[in-house]
C-alpha cells in the first residue's frame, strides 16, 4: 500500500517492508496501522520487519501511540530491524518506542551493515536479496544513512 507518508508491503517470503517519511499525521498513523494488519495477514507464520525511517523526523505523540500499539500486538513477529537517520531526537524517540514494546527482537540501527547483521540470520536467501536491493535503491550501499529531506 502507498500513502503520502508511508509504504508497507510484502514482496519476498516473510519479509514485511515498511517505510515511513515525514510529516506524519495522526490520521496517517491510524491508516498505517490498518494497512500493516492487512499486509501481515498475507504472511504465513512468523514474519520479519525491515523498517526504513531514514526520511522521517520526530513523530507527533498521538502517532507514536498508534505505532506503539501496533508493535505491542505483533504476536507472530520474529524480528524487526529499524534503519534510522542521524536525527538524534528522532533516534531517541524511536528507541523509546522500541523499549515500550518490551520485545528484545526489535532493534534500531544507524548503519545498514549493522542492520543486515541483525536481520540476516532470520532471513531466507530471497529476503536477504530483497533487503539489499531496497538498501541499494535508497543509497545505502556503503552503510551511510542519508539525512531527511527538508
Amino acid at each position: 500500500m502507498l500513502s503520502t507518508v508511508y509504504s508497507i508491503e510484502n514482496v519476498a517470503g516473510a519479509l514485511v517492508e515498511i517505510r515511513i517519511w515525514s510529516p506524519v499525521s495522526v490520521e496517517e498513523a491510524a491508516e498505517w496501522a490498518r494497512d500493516h494488519e492487512r499486509v501481515v495477514r498475507t504472511v504465513r507464520g512468523e514474519y520479519v520487519c525491515f523498517v526504513d525511517l531514514t526520511q522521517a523526523t520526530v513523530f507527533p505523540q498521538k502517532a507514536v501511540d498508534a505505532y506503539t500499539a501496533v508493535m505491542r500486538d505483533e504476536l507472530r513477529l520474529r524480528r524487526t530491524g529499524v534503519l534510522l537517520n542521524d536525527n538524534a531526537v528522532h533516534t531517541l524517540q524511536v528507541e523509546r518506542m522500541l523499549r515500550q514494546t518490551a520485545n528484545p527482537e526489535r532493534r534500531a540501527f544507524r548503519e545498514a551493515p549493522e542492520l543486515l547483521a541483525w536481520l540476516d540470520p532470520v532471513l531466507g536467501p530471497l529476503e536477504r536479496a530483497r533487503v539489499r536491493m531496497l538498501l541499494r535503491g535508497r543509497g545505502h550501499d556503503d552503510g551511510s544513512v542519508p539525512r531527511p529531506q527538508s
